[in-house]
């Protein structure tokens, strides 16, 4: 069964990757598929329902939701735009600072890009960038790629982080706390990372404002059901952060905020609501079908399979951590570029336990080693958020693939380097 769970996993990838098919109707022929032809155990196929990140995702599609209908996220976007000064250098750092912020409120980047491009195009029309304009360009452009880049350092704010948590969890037992996702991949993945992209942006675009008269953005008060919302939304980042403390899963805590907003004395969100969010079911679904995906591949022999191959080519060795950081971070950056984020993460999960084995480090750093590849986007079309938001916002592609490209070239040779430091300090690979 391990070549069938091979060409099973190659379909439902390209299917991903190409957009070939809908996103549930693949799904399903997965599903359907592995248990006609008893590819893998029943548990080994459904075990994406069962994994902590399918309940984040479900928590955090209901806290996005939320945050829209209640204009909460909109509120936080203008508390760092509203009184934007007239330059691009001041309006970019702003700019990354507010999507930055948003990552810790609303738990998906697709949903941060929504709320915040509007806003920008208020705002670069405030600045007289028009419609065309390298400044306004690069307002937009800003706003995608924090909202795409930054959030891959904390563990709620992307789909991605929320899939390895739960693979981590369904393969190998492993819980990755919020917390220490957090220090492991925030300080440099996340904000140096985000500090390039806006000294980059400003290379590739730089414009002088011209400002006009017009209000900068249209002021939005809290409203009672938005001040109530911060409030869970306060508790559930700092029950995150503390969960090395209290040991909850950041999918129960998601799922328990959720409950909450839902719960009629709140009144913050009507459960009838939920029903119009056809992407967040979708995006319920796509994780159950990659967790199961890796699963999959593990239950059937194949992971075992490709390992061989990948061990005989690579020649992991204990004592070489920095060699096999390095060769492993390179395996991942150069499948990104034909599975795509979803496939990368589904097709490398299942030989992680017997690369730290081999390597003779901690399970938890080759899990986030795989998060450096991931991270590392040279094309948009590698991350569907970006993509989308480049899409939404009338943005080129090629301008897009300016930002990536330099940006993922900078990663390689000095921000992998500098992880590769620091986690080394804090003792990763002990």
């Amino acid at each position: 069964m391990a070549v069938a769970a091979i060409a099973l996993t190659v379909f439902t990838i390209g299917m991903m990757a190409t957009a070939a098919l809908p996103e549930f109707i693949y799904a399903s022929l997965f599903f359907a598929v592995a248990l006609i032809f008893e590819i893998a155990p029943i548990e080994a196929v459904f075990s994406g329902f069962q994994s902590d990140a399918f309940w984040l995702v479900a928590g955090g599609v209901i806290l996005g939701l939320a945050a829209d209908k209640t204009g909460l996220g909109t509120v936080v976007a203008q508390v760092f735009l509203s009184r934007m000064e007239n330059s691009l250098p001041s309006a970019l750092i702003r700019l990354a600072i507010a999507a930055t912020a948003l990552a810790f409120l609303v738990p998906a980047a697709i949903a941060r890009v929504i709320i915040l491009i509007p806003i920008v195009q208020g705002a670069a029309d405030a600045m007289g960038f028009g419609p065309g304009s390298r400044g306004r360009r690069a307002m937009l452009l800003c706003v995608i790629m924090i909202s795409v880049f930054v959030p891959m350092g904390i563990l709620p704010a992307n789909a991605p982080n929320v899939l390895l948590a739960g693979l981590a969890d369904s393969l190998y037992g492993v819980t990755i706390a919020y917390g220490h996702y957090l220090l492991m991949n925030f300080p440099i993945t996340g904000l140096l990372k985000g500090v390039i992209i806006v000294a980059v942006i400003l290379y590739w675009f730089p414009d002088q404002a011209v400002p006009i008269e017009t209000d900068l953005i249209e002021r939005v008060s809290l409203s009672p059901e938005a001040r109530r919302l911060a409030v869970i939304v306060t508790i559930t980042v700092g029950m995150w952060a503390t969960d090395v403390i209290h040991g909850i899963t950041p999918g129960w805590v998601a799922i328990t905020a959720a409950v909450v907003c839902l719960l009629p004395g709140v009144g913050v969100l009507m459960p009838r609501q939920i029903v119009t969010q056809r992407n967040g079911f979708i995006a319920l679904l796509t994780i159950a079908t990659i967790v199961g995906l890796g699963a999959v591949l593990a239950a059937s022999g194949a992971g075992a399979l490709i390992t061989d191959v990948l061990l005989a080519a690579t020649n992991f060795e204990p004592m070489r951590p920095a060699y096999n950081y390095s060769v492993f971070s390179a395996i991942n950056i150069a499948m990104m570029m034909l599975a795509t984020i979803p496939g990368t993460i589904a097709i490398m999960m299942p030989f992680v336990g017997t690369i730290a084995e081999t390597a003779q480090i901690p399970v938890s750093a080759a899990l986030m080693i795989i998060v450096n590849g991931y991270a590392t986007v040279f094309f948009p079309y590698q991350a569907s958020p970006m993509l989308a938001g480049l899409r939404i916002a009338n943005v080129s592609f090629t301008d897009g693939t300016k930002i990536t490209f330099v940006v993922s070239l900078v990663s390689v040779l000095a921000i992998l380097p500098l992880t590769y430091l620091w986690w080394r300090w804090l003792g990763v690979f002990d």
